[in-house]
Formats: C-alpha cells, sequence, structure tokens
C-alpha cells in the first residue's frame, strides 16, 4: 500500500513488538509458517493448491489478526474466509497450527469474513463486536452470533480507508474505546457511544497515516500502538493509560500495525 519494505528493519520492528509482548502479555506464541508448511506439505496438493498455501505465495500472513477469531471460552478458532485470492491461503496454516496445539477448528464461515480484523470480542463480555463493508460480509455475524451464543454488534465501515474495524476501533477496557469517529456511520457511531462510558478519538491524520487505532490494550493498563503518533499517546495517557510506541512503518507500507500483528487466543474474562 505504500512503498518497498525493508525486510530487514521489518523483521527487527517485528522482534521489537515480540519482545514487549512477552514483557507485558500473559503468554506468546509464533506461528512459524515454515512448520506449518512442512506439515501442509504431507497432506495431498494438487500443484495448483500446493501455490495457494506456500508460504512464498502470502506475503500478508504476518498480520495473523485476520487468520481467524476465537471462540468465547478460548478452546476453538473459527478460521477466516479472506476475501482476496492473494491471501486465501493464510488461514490453512492457522487451523494446522492451532490443531497441533490441541485448539478445536470449527468450519470457516460460508461468507466473506477477516477474522480479528473486523471480529473483536468486547473485554469481559460475551459481545462480538462485528466490523462489515469492506472486507466482511455482514451476513455472516447471523452465522457467528449462533454458532457462539454471543450477543453480536454491527458496524458499517464505509471508508475504504477503514478497511478493517481494527484500524479504527480499538477496545481498551471494558468501559473504553478508542476509535476514528470518520470510520462510521452516525448509527455505528451511537451505538458505540451507547455501550462505552468513555470513547476516546484518536486525530485523523494520526489515525490515518500512522494507524493509531491499530493499538492493542494487552492488560487493560499498557496500551502498545505504532510509533509516531504522539497525540494519540497524549489521548490515552490523559486517560490513564501507559502507551508504549513500537515502531511499525515497515508494516504500515503494506496496511498494518500493532493489531494486525497479533491475534488473541485466551478465553474472555
Amino acid at each position: 500500500m505504500g512503498g518497498r519494505v525493508d525486510t530487514d528493519r521489518a523483521r527487527e520492528q517485528w522482534r521489537t513488538l515480540k519482545d514487549a509482548y512477552e514483557r507485558y502479555a500473559t503468554s506468546v506464541a509464533v506461528l512459524d509458517p515454515a512448520e506449518t508448511w512442512t506439515a501442509l506439505e504431507d497432506g495431498e496438493y494438487s500443484d495448483e493448491d500446493a501455490d495457494a498455501v506456500s508460504p512464498a505465495h502470502l506475503p500478508d500472513m504476518v498480520f495473523c489478526a485476520n487468520h481467524g477469531l476465537a471462540t468465547p471460552d478460548g478452546t476453538g478458532v473459527v478460521p477466516a474466509t479472506m476475501a482476496t485470492d492473494e491471501r486465501a491461503g493464510e488461514p490453512t496454516h492457522f487451523a494446522a497450527w492451532c490443531d497441533d496445539r490441541g485448539y478445536e477448528v470449527l468450519d470457516a464461515p460460508d461468507y466473506r469474513f477477516e477474522g480479528t480484523g473486523d471480529a473483536i470480542w468486547h473485554p469481559e463480555k460475551r459481545l462480538l463486536w462485528g466490523g462489515y463493508g469492506v472486507r466482511t460480509d455482514q451476513r455472516v455475524y447471523d452465522e457467528l452470533a449462533d454458532r457462539l451464543d454471543a450477543t453480536v454488534l454491527t458496524l458499517e465501515l464505509t471508508d475504504d480507508h477503514y478497511y478493517h474495524l481494527d484500524v479504527c476501533f480499538a477496545p481498551l477496557d471494558a468501559s473504553t474505546v478508542l476509535i476514528q469517529p470518520d470510520a462510521f456511520t452516525a448509527d455505528g457511531l451511537a451505538t458505540i457511544r451507547t455501550v462505552f462510558d468513555r470513547v476516546l478519538e484518536a486525530p485523523l491524520e494520526e489515525s490515518r497515516n500512522g494507524l493509531a487505532c491499530n493499538c492493542h490494550c494487552v492488560d487493560g493498563e499498557t496500551v502498545l500502538l505504532g510509533a509516531g503518533n504522539p497525540r494519540t499517546e497524549r489521548v490515552l495517557s490523559e486517560a490513564g493509560f501507559d502507551p508504549v510506541p513500537i515502531p511499525t512503518d515497515e508494516f504500515q507500507k503494506a496496511g498494518g500495525s500493532v493489531c494486525c500483528l497479533k491475534l488473541e487466543l485466551g478465553a474472555l474474562t
């Protein structure tokens, strides 16, 4: 989306983010596509099918948030059904990785569904926020509500700048959310303001150019976010959170930042 990627710098930034998660998160695991590919190669693939799931043909696989959604009890996952052909093979690796670690891998939905890029659990509640309109099909949420026995509140995304919900909507705790208001319809904003006691707003320039809302509150206090968003850091600090900036500019060239680079698998608390 934004120019040639410096792969050495991208690796360095990925390791910095991983180190931060290892400091603040309960546990951290890494999906290594080399390992899952070895397992998948043992299956029966035509040459065309093998190309579709080969890591060499999946340049955006590092954005694992889009690969699926954890079930509320943390014991299973719903794999994604990607919107583009280029990314269609990614959830196969995610499903293989989860199956190898004892997670129940449910069937992928019948409609376009880009995982936790668009489907975000509300902290401490069996409530799923569902973004739709750009990458994910709205119809998938009726299916997920039934299968996961969860309440779903859908939010229409009408601006291609906000192609996933996680680039404009970041629940920080059960009562606080950081958003970019321009991403939502009037009805969507009203729903957000009804459910959350505190609605923080990221500056438009930083949300568009720095993916400021693509952040993650790891522990109810610490917010990992892309570096270079000082006004958003100030908004978070003034609200009582501890912002920790992480360089992610190489990944932002491909349309993702902190939140896109992780997928939570724990149970709701």
